[in-house]
């Protein structure tokens, strides 16, 4: 009778029984069977090591299983990772096509207001030069018309002043051209020059004047001319520096409605100022305007005569004659005048002054006469008589002007012959150079210095 197991049946056991319990049931089994020879050790060891394996495949299986699962995990995170990149790309590219989309319409919108005031701009130039029609009138047509007869150049009141023309009056600081102004605009309201400030006059009916002053205030006017402003009604006088370009557009305007046949003056002082607050474009647009309603001033029969006042640059000497390029500001803003004047000191004396032209559009160039202040009440300059280039000196120090603080100009209160007197007081001891200061208020700086001159 053979008792030896067969191996794959003690496998199978152990398998289903669990190895301990089937190794300690086959080893009692063994005991008994010992004596039967070493072959059912063999057996038993070969059937633990196959099960052994087994575990071992099982292990490998549930390994790779979970690094399958594992790997499984990362690839979806990776791929969930990409698609939220990808979504964040999207968006910045939207975005990015929305801003770009954004600027292409502000340029379109920019482009297109741009050929708007382009359309604008040229109707408004084809109905001011057309007036109605599209044919510019001819010279026989105009002749016919009375067009020539009416545009005829006449000057008024002064030989330097034209009917409807732009003119401009330019000279360093205070060498007197507010005072001239101020002297010019009585004479036309007036329609008579009381002090003879010019070589010849034409009578005038008085006529309204505008004057714009940008560096003089109510106050200093009404210290200064008193009651003489009451008595002059035709004086429309807007003093202060709060006065815009637009201001002066709309007064003009409103002026020009009731105009007679001479029209209305309008005097700026001073245009550099002007300049200056409103700034380049509002100015650019100011000079246009106001050149419109000169011309349309001419075509209606009211015309608009301008006067403005300009200042010198500083690098310009005044030894030298006054040309256009010495205007401080903008250059455009002189294109527009016509005829300028210039104003500035005399070395004839200190209270001499040269009037000249610099540019004119019609008659003599070099038209020059020499003025001097009259003496009067008020600030004025008289006529002198005729003059040139060579009478053009600088102007008058402080220090020159002797000692009481006066008016641009004036005289020396005391002669180089009571200086003189003076001294010699002090030298021989009669009195002291502060007791001369204080009665005469001539400093001991300033009374040497006027001898030092007058020895050279």
């Amino acid at each position: 009778m053979n008792i030896i197991p067969d191996p794959d049946k003690v496998a199978k056991k152990l398998s289903e029984s669990g190895g301990k319990k089937a190794a300690k049931d086959y080893c009692i089994a063994g005991l008994i069977c010992a004596v039967f020879g070493g072959g059912i050790c063999f057996v038993i060891k070969s059937a633990m090591s196959h099960h052994k394996k087994k575990e071992q495949n099982n292990a490998s299986l549930n390994k790779q299983k979970e690094t399958k699962t594992a790997s499984s995990c990362r690839m979806e995170e990776n791929e969930a990772l990409h698609t939220h990149r990808m979504n964040e790309m999207h968006e910045q590219t939207v975005q990015k096509k929305e801003v770009i989309n954004a600027k292409k319409e502000a340029d379109i919108e920019r482009m297109e207001k741009r050929a708007q005031l382009r359309i604008e701009k040229d109707m408004a130039k084809e109905s001011l030069t057309s007036s109605g029609t599209s044919v510019i009138e001819s010279y026989h047509e105009a002749v016919q018309n009375g067009t020539v007869d009416a545009s005829k150049e006449r000057a008024l009141g002064f030989p330097w002043l034209s009917i409807g023309y732009d003119t401009g009056l330019v000279g360093p600081t205070n060498c007197g051209k507010s005072v001239l102004i101020m002297q010019i605009a009585m004479a036309l309201v007036r329609g008579q020059c009381d002090v003879n400030l010019s070589s010849e006059w034409h009578d005038i009916p008085p006529m309204p004047v505008v004057m714009f002053s940008l560096e003089q205030n109510y106050n200093e006017f009404s210290s200064h001319y008193g009651s003489v402003l009451d008595d002059l009604p035709r004086l429309n006088l807007r003093a202060g520096g709060c006065i815009t370009p637009a201001d002066i557009i709309n007064i003009v305007k409103t002026e020009m409605k009731n105009a007679g046949d001479l029209g209305i003056v309008v005097i700026i002082d001073n245009y550099t100022k002007l300049a200056s607050l409103a700034g380049g474009k509002d100015m650019k647009k100011f000079c246009k305007e106001l050149e419109q309603l000169r011309m349309e001033g001419l075509k209606t029969g009211k015309p608009l005569t301008l006067l403005k006042v300009y200042h010198a640059k500083s690098d310009w000497k005044p030894t030298v004659p006054l040309t256009p390029n010495a205007v401080k500001g903008d250059k455009r803003n002189v294109d527009f005048t016509n005829n300028f004047l210039y104003l500035t000191y005399c070395n004839r004396g200190s209270d001499k002054r040269v009037l000249g032209f610099m540019k004119r559009k019609h008659g003599n160039k070099e038209a020059i006469s020499i003025l001097e202040y009259a003496g009067t009440e008020i600030d004025q300059f008289r006529y002198v008589g005729e003059g040139n280039v060579k009478d053009i000196g600088l102007p008058q120090t402080k220090e020159e002007s002797g000692d009481v603080k006066r008016g641009p100009g004036r005289e020396a209160k005391y002669s180089l012959e009571d200086v003189l007197l003076l001294y010699d007081m002090v030298q021989s001891g009669e009195c002291t150079y502060k007791e001369v200061e204080e009665a005469y208020g001539i400093s001991k700086s300033t009374m040497k210095k006027r001898i030092q001159r007058s020895k050279k």
